[in-house]
């Protein structure tokens, strides 16, 4: 495998960026954000208008946007144990 630009390894392959701006939800048919993992390569295109949030996985750069491969996502605001539905403690007792 060659090195790409700059001497450095190529990255890993991932839909192009106009590609992901026109795929929706299967399920809903809601757009799709991205989501990376901690070195910043594609890892899933997230359905955040579904209910509850479900992350479609990317494999080897494509997409897999089959209803089944949804895989539901706590909600970005959601409840916790110990506080409100947007995750502030609660006042009081």
């Amino acid at each position: 495998m060659s090195a790409g630009p700059g001497g450095t390894a190529p990255a890993a392959a991932e839909p192009p960026r106009w590609l992901r701006e026109v795929l929706r939800c299967p399920a809903t048919g809601s757009r799709l954000e991205d989501r990376r993992d901690a070195d910043g390569h594609l890892v899933g295109l997230l359905a955040v208008e579904a209910d509850p949030p479900l992350l479609y996985p990317v494999v080897d750069g494509i997409p897999v946007l089959l209803v089944d491969e949804g895989v539901p996502q706590p909600p970005a605001g959601g409840s916790t144990a110990d506080g409100d539905a947007d995750g502030a403690p609660r006042s009081g007792a």
